[in-house]
């Protein structure tokens, strides 16, 4: 995976009164932190972020951070570790990166795709992909795009596992081989439908049942509850009622 160049520039402000002013100049705000360094706050131009974000290969991305005051070493470089989104504007309020040594193994989260054409699906049937990514460890440099999963020759009720899935060399996928990844599902059928519905039905003919047997309904129990309530009151007023006349 190659580096793709961010320049940054060093924010001396702190506080949010400074991030509104960055942001009103086409700014986002930054942190960059991790390998025992100091953390350096930043500003990245908004469109050249989106830039980087826009060459990401599966979400994950190699940054070369230029920055005044950040070290400069040609095994280190940098990775997105969070982005603040605006739930309104759908624009980056703040980026979080993280230092890495690109001699050293990372885990990251890859896209699994799924690419081929099973018998099962021209029959009727449909692919029910269970997971849409995967945890690998690799070396940064050698981080895959995504990760492949044939389904050429499955038929319905066939499944796929993470064993299954093409890792290119010197990937680990961290992910029980035996865990299901893909299926072919059987078509629904209208008898499929209609047992559906007439298992819906018996369970609404039971809880009536239910009811008619001796159970008490919510409500019912709520009302019981409240006459109880009033009857032990009642109780209650009758007591002291003749203490006061036997003290008499």
């Amino acid at each position: 995976m190659e580096q793709i160049t961010l320049v940054a520039v060093k924010k001396k402000d702190a506080g949010s009164g400074a991030a509104k002013k960055l942001r009103a100049a086409g700014k986002v705000p930054g942190v960059v932190y991790g390998l025992g360094r100091e953390t350096l706050a930043f500003a990245v131009d908004r469109r050249r972020l989106f830039e980087v974000l826009d060459r990401a290969t599966g979400g994950n991305v190699l940054i070369s951070l230029e920055l005044a005051g950040a070290e400069t070493d040609t095994d280190i470089a940098a990775i997105i570790k969070e982005i603040q989104w605006s739930p309104v504007h759908k624009e980056p309020l703040s980026v979080d990166l993280q230092w890495i040594s690109l001699t050293e193994t990372i885990v990251v989260s890859v896209p699994i795709v799924v690419q081929g054409d099973a018998p099962g699906v021209e029959e009727g049937g449909s692919v029910n992909q269970l997971y849409y990514e995967a945890e690998v460890e690799c070396l940064p440099t050698n981080i895959p795009q995504q990760l492949v999963i044939d389904i050429t020759d499955m038929n319905i009720a066939d499944t796929r596992h993470a064993s299954d899935i093409a890792m290119p060399e010197g990937i680990k996928l961290l992910m029980d081989p035996d865990e299901g990844v893909v299926t072919i599902a059987r078509p629904i059928t209208d008898e499929d439908l209609e047992v559906r519905v007439d298992e819906e039905l018996l369970e609404g003919e039971l809880e009536e049942l239910e009811l008619e047997e001796g159970e008490v309904a919510p409500e019912d129990m709520e009302e019981e509850a409240e006459v109880e309530e009033g009857e032990e009151a009642e109780e209650g007023e009758e007591g002291e009622a003749s203490e006061d006349e036997g003290s008499e």
